[in-house]
């Protein structure tokens, strides 16, 4: 009869010990995925996470438009001033977007350094992408206002 007891005592144990596994396992398994899932989301995030913490302007370049007014050289204030009237003269629209007519030569020979190109380039992305996000429908004259200022404020 002791048997019998130690044999439903090991059958019994055995049942429970194979009931752990069955819970014990399964949480595991799920522990390890939402691991593997938590690291890809991490990863994910650092992806995302670079693209955001690109600076806008070159970190290795001093744009002339980050000095203060009262601090910049003569030919800072020659250089904004070219931009400007390159600016005023070559940004156009066209299908409600801000479009720009020189490629990277063509303005690079008008005087003014690549990193001022990638930097208007940025700013038509970014104006466009504003202008369709507000459904703004008149960049034309969003346009000629702003080219009305630019004449006024150098003389034009």
């Amino acid at each position: 009869m002791e048997v019998k007891q130690i044999g439903r005592q090991q059958h019994k144990n055995g049942y429970l010990v194979s009931m752990k596994k069955l819970i014990f396992i399964p949480f595991i398994i799920l522990l390890l995925f939402s691991c593997e899932n938590s690291n890809r989301t991490v990863e994910n995030k650092k992806v995302t996470k670079t693209k955001k913490e690109e600076p806008y302007f070159r970190p290795d370049y001093h744009y002339a438009q980050q000095t203060p007014d009262s601090l910049r050289t003569p030919e800072q204030n020659a250089l904004l001033k070219k931009l400007s009237i390159v600016l005023y003269e070559n940004l156009a629209v066209k299908d409600n977007k801000m479009v720009f007519n020189l490629n990277e030569k063509e303005f690079v020979a008008k005087g003014i350094p690549v990193e001022y190109y990638e930097l208007v380039q940025k700013d038509l992305i970014n104006n466009n992408k504003f202008f369709k996000e507000n459904n703004y429908t008149n960049v034309d004259s969003i346009l000629r206002e702003s080219n009305k200022q630019i004449k006024d404020s150098l003389g034009l």
